[in-house]
């Protein structure tokens, strides 16, 4: 539900500046020095909305495969950092792995994952971390752990 209010928010802050855009393409005329102030409002409000769609779809899969994934584990083969940061002290990380999923023979895949600055340290080659992997789409693997390399099998919160 809170995610269902979120969403309505998200989209009504977005129609909020299209409906500024407008009012102002109402109230300035062609003639008006001020008459760009109508499609820049539109515009704005129109990558916003673009931006929050790209955003909640993204969120949707990576809940998909935590609600619906198959479990199974991955053993690391390579750790590259990326220039990815949450934080100061959180990192992302790409970890290569041979994935092994009850009924399937063992394959290669990769997740990106965040990792906390304590905890760097334990990412090398041949941990073997708790993944999820997408029922249908075997390449679609995630880590199932937070930052802190806790199992977290359940949805993330919003």
């Amino acid at each position: 539900m809170f995610r269902l209010l979120r969403r309505i928010g998200q989209y009504a802050f977005c129609l909020m500046f299209v409906g500024i855009g407008l009012v102002a393409l109402v109230v300035f005329d062609r003639d008006d020095e001020r008459w760009w102030v109508s499609p820049a409002f539109v515009g704005v409000g129109v990558v916003l909305m673009v931006v929050f769609f790209l955003f909640n779809r993204w969120s949707d899969r990576r809940d998909a495969i935590l609600r619906h994934g198959v479990d199974g584990r991955g053993l690391v083969t390579e750790v590259k950092p990326t220039a990815q940061w949450d934080s100061n002290d959180v990192r992302y990380f790409r970890l290569t792995m041979t994935v092994e999923v009850p009924g399937r023979a063992p394959y290669p895949a990769t997740a990106r994952q965040p990792y906390h600055r304590t905890r760097w340290d334990r990412i090398r080659p041949g941990i073997v971390v708790p993944v999820r992997v997408h029922p249908r789409d075997p390449s679609r693997v995630m880590v199932a752990t937070d930052m802190l390399n806790n199992p977290s099998l359940r949805r993330e919160p919003s």
